[in-house]
């Protein structure tokens, strides 16, 4: 069955990162691809809005001819939207999207939600987040899995983890890692209170066998798991650094409202010190 990936097409100053990775991660399976250039602040040109959807369409065909070998089963637009996220959204309900690739915008000031963290907290459907590395001939992707939670929520993240990074990989010939960090807050470790050694001695063990036992309920015990401690948002993208991992595969259960603005999410988080792809799982709470 074919999959549906919804492309955001980002080309300021001739970027066609987002367009790049998506003809590199399409390239292995039966997909229908429609991108989209959106326009925003009309208010301000003087060209008539239906000119300015034609040039960019213009642009737009011309550079999609240059990206993709084979554009038969693509199609394309140019929107005019002051919300990005609310209208993707809206499409990816509306056409059943499978995967969303977009380059990354990794800014963020207090009082402002960009449209990476709106897509993050509000997508159903897994959001690739690309970086400006290009991948390695012979990719290296890391699995985040969580032990920390037992209920049904983080299960089946888990369990939707490991099935994208199994289905690529075995597509791919990718090499797989897999890796667990042992939950430990920032003031703990910052005025020494607890030793990080001396956790993942206790408590890496069991993490260990739980990380093998769910591998292996995916026939994947042959991968290479990893066992550390710390917060996620520091260890995921040393592991990654130190693995040379091109793509990072996380779960992300939204949180909105209060609590999302002031704590955001783990996958929130990693992005600001990520500086390789992301691929975000979601699935709604239940």
């Amino acid at each position: 069955m074919k999959k549906n990936v919804l492309v955001i097409a980002d080309m300021k100053e001739n970027n066609v990162l987002s367009l790049e990775k998506a003809r590199y991660i399409t390239t292995y399976f039966d997909c229908n691809i429609e991108i989209i250039k959106f326009i925003n602040n009309i208010d301000s040109s003087k060209t008539a809005p239906s000119q300015l959807i034609s040039d960019a369409e213009d642009i737009l065909s011309s550079t999609i001819d240059n990206v993709f070998d084979d554009t038969t089963e693509i199609i394309y637009e140019v929107v005019i939207t002051e919300n990005i996220a609310d209208w993707v959204v809206e499409r990816c309900t509306q056409k059943s999207i499978d995967l969303v690739i977009k380059e990354g915008h990794r800014t963020e000031a207090l009082f402002h939600t960009p449209t990476d963290w709106q897509l993050i907290r509000h997508l159903t459907c897994p959001i690739l987040i690309a970086s400006h590395e290009k991948w390695k001939s012979q990719a290296n992707i890391l699995l985040t899995i969580d032990l920390s939670h037992d209920d049904d929520n983080h299960n089946a993240l888990n369990d939707l983890i490991l099935t994208w990074g199994y289905s690529y990989s075995t597509l791919t010939h990718t090499q797989l890692n897999a890796m667990y960090s042992i939950p430990i807050s920032k003031p703990l470790l910052e005025f020494d209170v607890v030793d990080k050694d001396l956790v993942i001695e206790s408590k890496g063990p069991a993490a260990k066998q739980k990380m093998q036992s769910l591998l292996n309920r995916f026939d994947m015990s042959a991968i290479t798991s990893h066992i550390t401690a710390g917060p996620p948002d520091r260890t995921i993208p040393h592991m990654a650094n130190e693995l040379h991992s091109d793509l990072v595969i996380i779960g992300c259960v939204g949180r909105e409202g209060l609590g999302g603005f002031i704590l955001g999410n783990t996958a929130e988080k990693v992005l600001h010190h990520l500086r390789t792809d992301c691929l975000i799982i979601k699935r709604e709470q239940v």
